[in-house]
């Protein structure tokens, strides 16, 4: 009997590792805390590398300024960890991994948040302590180019 329950318990245990594999890819996903506010942020939202996942924190003043845009930024942070990237700060990530979050975004994201996105990057009067990371206009232009594949653009 004794043995029928080890080999019973480490069949279970062998089962559940296996199942716990084909899904760990989003083991960080499910562990992300949402909507930190930090008013000394210096961008408008990152994610952080945290003991047991991730954290998203975003400056609430840029969000107040940007508006529905924000939503965008936010979402891009956590792209990050959907995607498997390392999570460093935002000037670190390569322009590859930035454009592989905007695209993420762009085509699960609100596609009003989307499109604010893309209207903000493309002002030229916005606020220049806005820290945006890369060639505004080229990331516009990106965002946009993979909304409108996933058919997630609203603009004209």
């Amino acid at each position: 009997m004794r043995t029928v329950n080890f080999i019973m318990n480490r069949a279970i245990l062998i089962f559940s590792l296996l199942l716990g594999s084909l899904f760990s890819e989003n083991v960080i996903a499910n562990t992300l805390y949402w909507g930190i506010p930090d008013t000394k942020l210096p961008y408008i939202a990152m994610i952080r590398a945290q003991a047991r996942g991730a954290m998203v924190i975003y400056n609430p003043d840029s969000c107040e300024e940007i508006g529905i845009a924000c939503g965008f930024f936010i979402d891009h942070a956590s792209a990050h960890a959907h995607l498997n990237h390392l999570l460093l700060p935002p000037e670190a990530y390569s322009p590859i991994s930035e454009a592989q979050a905007d695209c993420w975004v762009a085509k699960n994201g609100k596609p009003d948040e989307v499109f604010a996105a893309v209207q903000l990057l493309l002002d030229d009067n916005r606020n220049p302590n806005l820290n945006i990371i890369g060639d505004p206009a080229k990331r516009a232009e990106e965002i946009r180019s993979c909304a409108e594949v996933a058919g997630n653009w609203i603009g004209d």
